[in-house]
């Protein structure tokens, strides 16, 4: 049976034998510990052997009458033929990859969006002291970053935000500059209300009049501390009201939790690989140590619309992917840990999530709808303003 492998193993050699009484020639040279690796037959006259390169010079000496030609290196053999004969092109080709490769990663040039001429100087001058100029090398992610920072940190009182962005062989400097904040008005007469439907469990005044108690349960735009204090003559004067309210209040949501979840870790380990893209086939190049699962960041270095080919850097970083099935009670423990942690992050105002209630439950083959009921403690005050009550002195006429 012809091995499969073969042609991948040392420098092995196609021939074909032509004579009369092939099968004695064969025994012969056997006998002369010749090797052969595989005997194809042809014909009577004719024979295809496959053998190693060392094996067919031992082969040559007991030739005699038999016809040999060579039909086809294989293995190392035929690859050392192709780049005797492709040598010259596969250099130039090479040569011209890097020199494409090198010129990706120059800056051609440098574009700093603002309308502020002054602005364009120092970000000019801040850019060359960390070596981004016209003709020098791409930077990384995480080197922009860092001179981001820097530059951010040495013009504290004009700038506010910059980023530095590559497109091709050039980088993109977007600034916004600092403006003095102005003060904000502050509202000389206010009262709290409530800015949801819900029943108090705390009200902390500094300043104005409890109209609420706990346990209360008010409507949306309803008072709980005025600003309107009542005076021991009944009068009322305006004022400043400051508090805090705390408020439960009920939300009532929907979640899908998938049945089959699966979680993905990063093991540590990366390493950079470049990658050729040609009509929709992906070729990694050199690629000899090829991680079974990975995230990746890319980086196009050269790309042809024309041609659809493309050669990406990719950046990738290992991963262990982990498949579970849940089953329902799983499922539902991990719903009501999803819905807490996702009202706490969307709505900074609540400060606990009370208890969660599953009202209704229906299910398919891939995941759990479950209906909650969640109450939740939250900061249910809202600032509202308010008019300066004028007291008008009424003068009794004694007549």
């Amino acid at each position: 049976m012809r091995n499969r492998y073969l042609e991948r193993l040392d420098k092995y050699i196609k021939i074909k034998i032509v004579g009369s009484n092939i099968n004695n020639y064969l025994k012969r040279i056997v006998k002369k510990r010749v090797q052969l690796a595989e005997v194809i037959p042809v014909s009577y006259r004719e024979v295809h052997v496959i053998l190693k390169y060392s094996e067919y010079e031992k082969l040559l000496k007991f030739k005699s009458i038999y016809e040999i030609t060579v039909l086809e290196m294989l293995g190392s053999k035929k690859i050392e033929a192709n780049l005797k004969k492709n040598g010259l092109l596969l250099i130039f080709l090479m040569v011209s990859l890097v020199g494409i490769m090198l010129l990706s990663n120059v800056v051609f040039s440098i574009d700093i969006i603002h309308q502020d001429k002054g602005i364009r100087e120092l970000l000019e001058r801040e850019l060359k002291k960390y070596g981004i100029v016209n003709y020098s090398l791409k930077m990384d992610y995480q080197e922009l970053e860092d001179i981001e920072d820097k530059i951010l940190e040495n013009n504290k009182e004009r700038l506010e935000w910059i980023e530095i962005d590559t497109y091709g062989t050039k980088y993109i400097v977007r600034v916004q500059e600092r403006k003095l904040n102005e003060e904000e008005e502050i509202t000389q007469y206010q009262s709290i209300v409530s800015k949801k439907d819900a029943v108090i469990v705390r009200i902390d005044a500094v300043r104005g009049e409890k109209v609420k108690n706990v346990n209360d349960y008010v409507s949306k735009g309803d008072t709980v501390i005025s600003g309107y204090i009542t005076r021991p003559d009944n009068s009322k004067v305006a004022t400043q009201a400051e508090g805090d309210v705390y408020g439960e209040v009920w939300y009532q949501v929907d979640v899908d939790y998938p049945i089959v979840y699966q979680e993905t870790n990063l093991t540590g380990k990366s390493k950079t690989v470049y990658v050729l893209y040609f009509f929709n086939h992906r070729i990694g190049l050199f690629d000899f140590d090829k991680y079974r699962s990975f995230e990746a960041k890319s980086k196009v270095m050269i790309s042809s619309n024309m041609l659809d080919i493309k050669l990406v850097k990719e950046e990738q970083y290992e991963a262990i992917v982990k498949d579970e099935v849940y089953t329902e009670d799983i499922a539902r423990n991990k719903a009501i840990d999803y819905i807490k942690s996702k009202l706490m992050k969307d709505n900074e105002d609540i400060v606990e999530i009370r208890d969660v209630k599953i009202m209704d439950t229906s299910s398919d083959e891939d995941s759990i709808e479950f209906n909650l009921f969640v109450k939740a403690i939250e900061d249910i005050g809202e600032i509202v303003s308010i008019e300066e009550v004028v007291e008008e002195d009424k003068e009794s006429d004694d007549n």
